[in-house]
């Protein structure tokens, strides 16, 4: 299966993003970038991260380790919802 790459400067012209931010959010580990050929690049699969740290960056103005926190809890809770719901399946079964 092969992954498209996406020009970090072409992200950043085409949705207005900076390439500090970028950096930034590589830094604390939240997205990887790839060098290729002396230029940067973010892996297709990492893009709905990187949409979604913008959005809560440029339109909430939430700094870098706020968006690390606020990812850590949005993890948090999606486990905490499967674990909800695989209780709530085994507690049907003892219902029944």
């Amino acid at each position: 299966m092969k992954t498209s790459i996406i020009k970090i400067t072409e992200y950043c012209s085409c949705c207005h993003a900076e390439v500090d931010f970028i950096d930034s959010l590589e830094e604390v580990g939240l997205i990887e970038t790839s060098v290729i050929e002396g230029e940067r690049f973010i892996h297709e699969d990492q893009l709905a991260d990187l949409e979604r740290y913008s959005t809560w960056h440029y339109e909430m103005d939430i700094n870098i380790e706020g968006i690390d926190a606020l990812r850590n809890a949005v993890k948090k809770m999606h486990q905490l919802q499967s674990e909800i719901a695989s209780l709530r399946e085994k507690l049907r079964i003892y219902e029944d």
